[in-house]
């Protein structure tokens, strides 16, 4: 996990970029700020083939999901995010993220799931005797 911080806001992050997911929480944003899943969609997909000339080669469709710190009084608008079903030892759990609302000043979290786990994508950051380089999880 790393954690880092700022005048205003910390970040705490974990996961892998050829994992199923990267976790992120943000601590310290203020009650009654508008968050929306759209808006941060937009900048991830930013970082897609040809979106700008800072895009990686890779087509990443990653796709964020919403999970806390937020709050609507219409709650089927708030959780009208995307549907996120979960399998474990054979039971089934079918949640949805939070779409569009305010920061309650709680923690932030979310999920980027990763649709790029080719791990031949990776071989670059591999080191000596299959040692990951520092910086490249």
């Amino acid at each position: 996990m790393e954690i880092l911080g700022g005048p205003l806001f910390g970040v705490a992050g974990a996961g892998e970029s050829h994992g199923p997911a990267v976790t992120t929480i943000v601590f310290g944003c203020p009650p009654g700020v508008t968050i929306s899943r759209t808006a941060i969609q937009h900048y991830l997909d930013r970082r897609r083939p040809g979106s700008n000339k800072h895009g990686t080669p890779r087509n990443e469709q990653d796709k964020v999901i919403l999970l806390a710190g937020l709050y609507q009084e219409d709650h089927d608008a708030l959780t009208a995010g995307p549907e996120l079903i979960s399998r474990v030892d054979g039971s089934e759990s079918i949640t949805s993220g939070y779409e569009q609302g305010f920061s309650t000043g709680e923690p932030i979290a979310a999920i980027v799931l990763s649709t790029a786990k080719k791990s031949a994508h990776y071989d670059q950051f591999v080191g000596a005797a299959g040692a990951v380089r520092p910086g490249h999880t």
